[in-house]
């Protein structure tokens, strides 16, 4: 996750590194919930290395609540890892992923 003092703009994703896990997801959503007031929350999940249920359910519960305040989640990049479990639960649809760019270098 990326390690700022200040809140990126609305426009500047906001990266998250490593595992997305049940091990990681409070403290990465205790980071990411100052950006639900945004209009736009754009993230980067590329160098997502895992993704297990807690990880997909925050991504989830983040897509829902900006989208009733209005607001939306968009994925700008992925990494296969997060493809994959979005792909096999049939979820790349919800978030767009086809149009998200990959860590591996094009869309999935």
């Amino acid at each position: 996750m990326n390690d700022r003092s200040e809140p990126p703009t609305d426009t500047e994703p906001v990266v998250i590194n490593g595992e997305l896990t049940i091990y990681t997801v409070a403290e990465t959503a205790a980071r990411l919930r100052p950006h639900l007031t945004e209009r736009r929350l754009y993230l980067d999940l590329s160098a997502v290395s895992e993704l297990d249920g807690a990880g997909l359910q925050l991504l989830l519960w983040l897509r829902e609540t900006l989208s009733a305040r209005g607001g939306a989640l968009r994925l700008v990049a992925h990494s296969p890892a997060v493809a994959e479990v979005l792909g096999l639960l049939q979820l790349s649809g919800r978030f767009d992923l086809d149009s998200a760019g990959s860590a591996a270098g094009g869309a999935s």
